[in-house]
C-alpha cells in the first residue's frame, strides 16, 4: 500500500481538499452493507470521487450530484447481480472499475462484456488492475500530474 500522507501532498498541489467525512462514510458502508478498506477511506477524508486524471469516478456521498457508488452499485447488483463484494467505482464507456473488497487485486477495470465474469475472475479480455485502491488512486494521480504539465 502506498504511503497516503504522499498521496494527498501530490494531490493537494493539483485540487483543493473535497473529502467526505466519517459519518457519510460509515453511512455508504451501511448502506451497501460492506467495510470499505483503510486506503479508501484515508484516500476519501481528501477526495471525494470526480474526474481525476482520464477517468470519471463516481462520487463517495450521496449528497453529491451526479453518479454516486452507493446509486450506482446498487443498480447494478439489481440490473446484473453485481456480486455484494464488489462496488462500482466509474463507467467509463463500453468497461467497468469495481473495486472488489474481498479479494486482490481489489481494483478491476473490466471490459463491459466481461461484467458477468467478475465474481469468478474468468475474463474474455484481461482487465486492467491495480493492487488496491492507493495503487490506483496514484495511477489517476500521476495522470493527472502528467496532463498538468504538458
Amino acid at each position: 500500500m502506498l504511503e497516503i500522507t504522499d498521496l494527498k501532498r501530490r494531490f493537494l498541489k493539483l485540487m483543493i481538499q473535497d473529502g467526505i467525512n466519517e459519518i457519510q462514510l460509515e453511512e455508504l458502508e451501511k448502506t451497501l452493507n460492506i467495510i470499505l478498506p483503510k486506503d479508501f477511506k484515508e484516500i476519501a477524508s481528501f477526495f471525494s470521487g470526480g474526474s481525476l486524471g482520464i477517468i470519471d469516478n463516481y462520487n463517495f456521498a450521496k449528497t453529491c450530484e451526479g453518479g454516486n457508488i452507493v446509486d450506482e452499485t446498487l443498480r447494478l447488483r439489481e440490473a446484473i447481480n453485481l456480486p455484494a463484494n464488489f462496488i462500482v467505482l466509474s463507467e467509463p464507456p463500453e468497461s467497468l472499475i469495481v473495486m472488489d473488497l474481498k479479494e486482490k487485486p481489489s481494483i478491476i477495470w473490466c471490459d463491459a462484456n466481461d461484467v458477468s465474469n467478475l465474481e469468478h475472475k474468468s475474463f474474455c479480455n484481461e482487465p486492467n488492475v491495480w493492487e488496491d485502491y492507493s495503487e490506483y488512486f496514484n495511477e489517476l494521480l500521476t495522470d493527472e500530474e502528467e496532463d498538468k504539465l504538458s
